[in-house]
């Protein structure tokens, strides 16, 4: 069934190439090996969000900015809009769940509806492997709250948040800083204020605060996490200052004596967490994912999520043994970022640019970073998906600009082909291998 459903995928990838992968004039590519191998391959997704099941479609958008938001398992195609999702999400749907239309419109989601729930009416676990076998994708680490439990281990690996640890103090009071802000680090509090019950941990000062860390920490990894995510980029800055233990010591007794007012003082708080995590987290041998460029709230700044902040840490010493991974390529500031990829415990992913700009563009950047020296063993694929329609484009969107952008290379002479076979293979799957150490 599996090998039967994978020749039914190549041949409809293949209706589906993007322009300039063949010769003029003839079906077949260009670098047929190449091709091959990028149809064939499966991928590793180094950073998504799944939803199981079959979640009912609603027209409500919760998100300031993103449409349609990546939990949503099918949506009407905006005719109206310029999108990757809107021209590719038919073509999702007819691999996914059998759909037969070339579009979708508001009166065919009675019909999706029922396809989807067929789909899924073998379970969460089954349905969802089926769907990663459909868009050829192997393994993929999920961002949750806590390990998927109806899901299949062996193939969705746990990538817990950790962002509640850098915000252990009530922020209702401090000044010059947005509601929006606000808010969102009071739910950080919130959730942390049962932290140190659950553990076992009095918190009377930073170093107490630490050991607290420590067993969340090790809980984590006693859990089979597989990496750590910071996601802070959202609510503030991801330069994080090197700030001294004896100041750091002293602004939190401070701010355990009386609520918190000054801004800078709780940043350099934060800032001192967030090393103490990556340094943590390198003697636990887990990466550190970071989110970074755009984002699905209006609030997100560039700036601040700009992964050039990231230099703060990338450039210390003291984090030679933590591996790093920029999630989103950084995007826009993606061409910007291969000295810190140099580095040797930095790498990069491209997930939600592989649904948010058109293969032609994703393939530029990818030759971009492939030009650079030595840049192959650094670049990871990533979805960002919910639903298994975000992860069916991200993987299409990606074959298509992976074989362009190695194309090129081929055709500039920059390596063979059998080279470039060789590169697929480690964007794919080897790069996340090995950061993650999955053999």
């Amino acid at each position: 069934m599996r090998k039967a459903l994978w020749i039914a995928g190549l041949a409809f990838f293949t209706a589906f190439v993007a322009p300039g992968c063949h010769r003029a004039g003839s079906d077949a590519p260009k670098y047929g090996e190449l091709h091959e191998f990028i149809w064939h391959t499966k991928f590793i997704d180094v950073h998504s969000h799944p939803e199981p099941g079959p979640v009912k479609y609603d027209p409500k958008n919760y998100y300031p900015v993103l449409e349609p938001m990546i939990s949503r398992p099918y949506f009407p195609v905006d005719k109206t809009r310029i999108s990757v999702v809107d021209s590719l999400e038919p073509a999702a749907l007819k691999a996914l769940y059998g759909y037969e239309k070339d579009d979708v419109a508001e009166s065919d989601l009675p019909e999706l509806e029922k396809l989807c729930l067929k789909f899924w009416e073998p379970g969460n676990r089954e349905g969802f492997n089926r769907a990663m076998d459909i868009c050829g994708i192997e393994k993929v680490f999920a961002n949750l709250e806590s390990p998927g439990e109806d899901l299949d281990k062996d193939r969705v690996l746990w990538v817990p948040f950790v962002d509640v640890l850098l915000y252990p103090f009530d922020p209702s009071a401090i000044k010059s800083i947005s509601p929006f802000f606000r808010q969102a680090q009071q739910r950080y509090y919130e959730e942390g204020k049962a932290l140190p019950e659950k553990y076992n941990r009095r918190v009377e000062d930073l170093k107490s605060y630490l050991r607290l860390v420590d067993a969340v920490l090790d809980d984590h990894k006693k859990n089979d996490a597989r990496a750590l995510k910071f996601a802070s980029a959202y609510i503030r800055t991801v330069w994080f200052e090197d700030v001294d233990k004896e100041e750091a010591e002293a602004l939190f007794l401070k701010a355990l004596r009386a609520k918190l007012q000054d801004k800078d003082e709780y940043k350099k708080i934060q800032d001192f967490l967030a090393r103490y995590i990556c340094e943590k987290a390198g003697e636990l041998d887990l990466p550190v994912h970071f989110h970074t460029g755009f984002g699905y709230v209006a609030t997100l700044k560039s700036l601040d999520s700009s992964p050039l902040n990231l230099e703060s840490l990338f450039s210390d010493m003291r984090f030679q043994k933590t591996r790093f991974v920029m999630l989103h390529t950084g995007y826009p500031w993606g061409p910007m970022i291969e000295p810190l990829l140099e580095k040797e415990n930095v790498h990069v992913e491209f997930s939600a640019a592989n649904w948010m700009i058109y293969w032609d563009n994703l393939a530029d950047l990818l030759y971009q970073w492939l030009s650079y020296h030595d840049l192959a063993e650094k670049i990871m694929f990533g979805s960002d998906a919910g639903t298994p329609v975000f992860y069916w484009i991200a993987a299409e969107n990606s074959r298509r600009a992976l074989y362009l952008a190695l194309s090129r290379l081929v055709d500039m002479k920059r390596f063979d082909e059998d080279m470039a076979v060789s590169v697929a293979r480690k964007i794919m799957r080897g790069n996340a291998i090995r950061v993650h150490k999955l053999d």
